[in-house]
């Protein structure tokens, strides 16, 4: 069936309004997002899950896999999105009218969805990927977007819904943290979501989640996570080995990259079966997408926009020290820089 187009990537038509309904059937829908969700994930199926319901009656069921392990997204889960359930496998399909996938696509590597099951829903800011979307009866990518719930917002919008407070908080910190409060590039579709939730947000417990209790590994992950970093020239790699928690890159990433005169980092580590992956880029001329991609394939699936990037490689059985250096090496020749290493941090004296 063809996909209705938007006359803006600012707008949702009444014509894709009603073809989401038509798609979505009579429910239950199962909302699925890739592993290890992020505010912006957790934020974006809520979104879907309310606008399903308040508009049409559409009950739901939400299902993340792996961890939700960094210490602000599990307060922001508790506290704004606790309709999501955990659950390492996908069950029971032939329960619902309907499978979507939102901040994440099928054939990308990230989401629990088996490959012989073609989703019915695909909503995502992430770049489309290849034919594994042709089936799928409603697709809406738009990766000039920031943020996969500024997408899923202008449908509660065009819907005539008004979120409530837990849901504008939620909406209000996907996107934050998605843009880096809108500052990793040009958001104008973001940008006024953004400033019209900041008035509708709940401060306090936007508090409780930026300024979330941390757990004393976390800074043991944080000093050995310094002591593995290696400077390549304006790049630089930290390899963390076994993790505690695979989004735990993420952060590492986000702290690296503001280290003077570098513009890329990767950041990798596994934890369980897989070598995660975190990339961040400040040049200009470096699209963290395009570059994960280069990085990581065909070994494993990756993807990002703009700035940010991750990805993910089955072990296999690769030993992940040998893996981690092909991985890095990888790195370092794409962005063209001499294997010659320096160490961040001096070495302990004997």
């Amino acid at each position: 069936m063809p996909q209705p187009e938007s006359s803006s990537s600012s707008t949702v038509s009444e014509e894709q309004l009603q073809h989401l309904r038509e798609v979505a059937g009579y429910g239950p829908v199962l909302i699925l997002t890739h592993e290890n969700p992020d505010p912006d994930a957790l934020s974006s199926g809520k979104t879907l899950a309310i606008l399903l319901r308040e508009a049409w009656g559409i009950s739901s069921r939400l299902v993340y896999s792996g961890l939700v392990g960094r210490a602000e997204n599990k307060v922001m889960l508790n506290l704004l999105t606790p309709e999501w359930e955990q659950a390492d496998a996908v069950e029971d399909i032939d329960e619902y009218s309907a499978v979507a996938l939102v901040d994440t696509q099928p054939g990308s590597g990230n989401n629990r969805l088996p490959d012989w099951i073609t989703p019915h829903i695909v909503i995502d800011h992430h770049p489309r990927l290849s034919a594994d979307l042709e089936a799928v009866p409603f697709v809406d990518i738009r990766p000039e977007i920031g943020a996969t719930v500024s997408l899923t917002y202008l449908y509660l919008q065009a819907a005539g819904i008004e979120p409530g407070a837990a849901l504008a908080n939620a909406i209000f910190y996907g996107i934050q943290t998605d843009t880096r409060g809108l500052s990793r590039g040009d958001y104008p579709i973001d940008q006024p979501i953004y400033f019209k939730l900041l008035q509708l947000i709940d401060r306090e417990k936007l508090r409780l989640i930026e300024q979330a209790r941390l757990p004393r590994e976390y800074f043991q992950a944080l000093n050995d996570g310094l002591k593995a970093v290696k400077l390549f020239g304006r790049v630089l790699t930290a390899y963390l080995g076994e993790m505690h928690r695979p989004d735990f890159m993420a952060d590492m990433a986000d702290l690296l990259v503001r280290l003077e005169n570098v513009s890329a980092v990767l950041c990798l580590g596994y934890h369980g079966e897989k070598m995660y992956l975190s990339m961040r880029t400040e040049a200009n001329d470096v699209e963290a997408g395009r570059l994960i991609q280069g990085v990581i394939n065909p070994l494993g699936k990756g993807g990002g926009h703009g700035s940010t990037s991750g990805g993910q490689v089955p072990l296999k059985g690769w030993k992940p020290d040998d893996l981690a250096s092909v991985l890095e090496e990888r790195f370092i020749n794409l962005m063209g820089e001499s294997m010659a290493v320096e160490n961040l941090l001096e070495e302990d004296p004997d």
